[in-house]
């Protein structure tokens, strides 16, 4: 009896454990997202750095966090780090390198649902994206 109680139970907890695991995934990377935003921003705001130096960083804190070339890369379509830079007059600008202070620097980074989880994406599709955006102001 207490067999055949198991091979009901079984599957449901393991299903249970494995989705704490992806939620627990989903969490961390939302984290690292996060950070690669951040620090983005923070680049962009000094008045020495421009748009590909903002890129260049996003992907390094990627990188760290163990995205490789195949789960994370802008350059091949794999995520992307999108920066909008508006001047005080709400005027759009090509690169934060031209912005004078007051500006504002928005960087996005967005991952494919697809380099997050381990296990497929039965509730999200693979083009779904996680993403996270940070606006600061440039020096």
């Amino acid at each position: 009896m207490a067999v055949a109680e198991f091979a009901l139970i079984a599957p449901l907890v393991g299903f249970l454990i494995l989705g704490m695991f992806e939620l627990g995934r989903g969490i961390v990377v939302k984290q690292i997202v996060c950070n690669a935003a951040r620090k983005g921003g923070r680049t962009g705001i000094l008045h020495q750095y421009g748009s590909s130096d903002i890129v260049n960083d996003a992907v390094n804190v990627m990188r760290d966090n163990g995205f490789d070339a195949t789960k994370f890369d802008p350059s091949n379509n794999v995520g992307s780090v999108t920066i909008t830079v508006t001047d005080p007059n709400g005027n759009t600008l090509s690169d934060a390198l031209d912005a004078p202070p007051g500006s504002t620097v928005s960087v996005q980074v967005s991952i494919p649902v697809s380099s997050i989880f381990w296990v497929s994406t039965i509730f999200l599709t693979a083009s779904s994206l996680d993403s996270d955006t940070v606006v600061m102001m440039k020096q």
